[in-house]
C-alpha cells in the first residue's frame, strides 16, 4: 500500500513542510529537564520508572492552545549512524507536581508516504496532539508522550523499518536510537506496556513489525492500512534478511517462544464511520486504568503479550485487504492479540487518524500503563 495514493501522500508531505517553514515559534528552546535534581536515595519514583538521563534543548515547532508545545531536535543515532529529525509533544499532565515522579506512556507516531525529511503527524492539520489532549481530559485516552521521528533515510524509497544490508539502518533508528532519545529526555516506563505505535500506511507496517520484533520493548500497535509483508525494492538480493523482517516470520518466532500456539487471541472487529478531517466521535467515558501491573520477567526467551489493531477502509484494494486478513488469521494466537476496525473510505492518513479517535486509542490505553499521581 506504500505505492498508492501518490497525490494524497505528496499533499501530506507538502502540508508538513509548510508547517515546518511557517507555522511555528521557530528557535524558541525548550528543555524537559527536571527543575530540581534529586539527591541519591531521595527519589520517590518507582523502580520501573526511568528518569531522564541526558536532557537536551529542543526547538519549538508550534504551540497548542493549552500551553503545550510540539518540539523538535536533530538526532544522529549512536547505533544506526543515521541523522534525522524527531518531533515530540508532552501532555499538560506531564508538568503537574503530582506526576513529577511518574512515568508517562510513549506513543510513537509514524507517517506514510516517504516519511522524509519530515513527519506529518506533528502538523496542525492532523491535530493529533490536540485530540489526544482532549481525549485524555475526558478519560478516553492516556496522556501520551507523542514522539514523531522521520521514517526513511531519503525521498527516493522506503526501508520497511529495517536494517537492509548495505543501507542506512532504519530499523535500528526506530527500535533503538529514537527510544533512547526519549529515555534521555522524558520520564518513561521500563515496562513494554509503556510503549506503543500508531502509524499510517508504511508507518503502520513499521509499527506492527516493531511490536512483533521487539515485544520486550513495545506492546501495542495501531496500524492504518499497512502492507502484510516487506516489499522495499532494496531487499533485492537479500531474501533471508527480508524473511526475517516479515511480520509473519516474526510472529511465528514469538509464538514459538511463548511455548505453543495456544488459542486465538482476537478481539471482536468493529466498524467506525469516519470522514476526512471529521471530528472524532465520543467513546464511552470510562477512564483507562493507571494502576501498575506486575512487571514482566526478563530474558531472551520471555514471551510478552502484544496487541495489534488494523484500521482498514472499505475502499482499500481487495487484494491487499485479503493479504492482511490472511496475516491476521495466521498470527492471532498465543501471545498475539489482534483486532480490525473498518471505516468508510480508502487509503487515507486523515481517516486513519479520525478512526484512531473512534475507539482505538481507548483500546490502546486500556492495554498500556498510564501515569500515577502522588496520593
Amino acid at each position: 500500500m506504500k505505492h498508492r495514493s501518490a497525490t494524497f501522500c505528496a499533499a501530506l508531505v507538502l502540508s508538513a513542510v509548510a508547517a515546518l517553514s511557517g507555522c511555528s515559534s521557530d528557535g524558541d528552546p525548550v528543555s524537559f529537564a527536571p527543575k530540581e535534581t534529586a539527591k541519591p536515595g531521595e527519589s520517590k519514583a518507582p523502580s520501573d520508572v526511568r528518569m531522564p538521563t541526558n536532557p537536551r534543548e529542543w526547538t519549538t515547532q508550534r504551540e497548542l492552545p493549552d500551553g503545550t508545545r510540539v518540539v523538535r531536535t536533530d538526532l544522529t543515532g549512536p547505533k544506526s549512524g543515521f541523522t534525522g529529525r524527531v518531533w515530540a509533544w508532552v501532555p499538560k499532565q506531564y508538568g503537574k507536581p503530582e506526576y513529577k515522579d511518574s512515568a508517562f506512556p510513549v506513543l510513537m507516531a509514524l507517517p506514510g508516504a516517504v516519511g522524509y525529511p519530515t513527519n506529518y503527524f506533528f502538523s496542525k492539520e492532523f491535530r493529533l496532539q490536540e485530540r489526544i489532549g482532549e481525549a485524555a481530559d475526558k478519560g478516553e485516552s492516556l496522556p501520551f508522550i507523542v514522539v514523531m521521528p522521520v521514517l526513511n533515510a531519503n525521498k527516493d524509497t522506503y526501508y520497511d523499518g529495517s536494517d537492509i544490508p548495505g543501507q542506512p539502518k532504519m530499523g535500528t533508528w526506530i527500535s533503538d536510537d529514537v527510544p533512547d532519545l526519549v529515555r534521555e529526555n522524558f520520564r518513561t516506563y521500563a515496562d513494554p506496556k509503556g510503549w506503543g505505535f500508531f502509524g499510517s500506511s508504511s508507518g503502520g507496517y513499521v509499527g506492527m513489525k516493531m511490536v512483533l520484533q521487539y515485544p520486550e520493548r513495545f506492546s501495542v500497535a495501531i496500524a492504518g492500512g499497512p502492507d502484510a509483508a516487506p516489499d522495499s525494492p532494496l531487499w533485492n538480493g537479500h531474501p533471508k534478511e527480508k524473511q526475517e523482517n516479515s511480520p509473519a516470520w516474526l510472529a511465528e518466532q514469538l509464538i514459538k517462544k511463548s511455548g505453543g500456539a495456544g488459542g486465538p487471541s482476537s478481539s471482536p472487529s468493529s466498524s467506525a464511520k469516519t470522514g476526512s478531517k471529521s471530528s472524532p466521535k465520543s467513546t464511552p467515558k470510562s477512564s483507562p486504568s493507571t494502576s501498575a501491573p506486575t512487571g514482566p520477567s526478563t530474558g531472551p526467551t520471555t514471551a510478552h503479550k502484544v496487541s495489534i489493531s488494523f484500521l482498514m477502509g472499505t475502499k482499500e484494494p481487495k487484494s491487499e485487504v485479503a493479504a492482511l486478513d490472511k496475516l491476521r488469521q495466521d498470527i492471532t494466537k498465543g501471545p498475539i492479540e489482534t483486532k480490525v476496525t473498518s471505516f468508510e473510505g480508502g487509503h487515507d492518513g486523515y481517516k486513519y487518524t479520525d478512526t484512531l479517535f473512534n475507539g482505538d486509542l481507548k483500546w490502546m490505553s486500556d492495554r498500556m500503563r498510564g501515569p500515577v499521581a502522588v496520593k
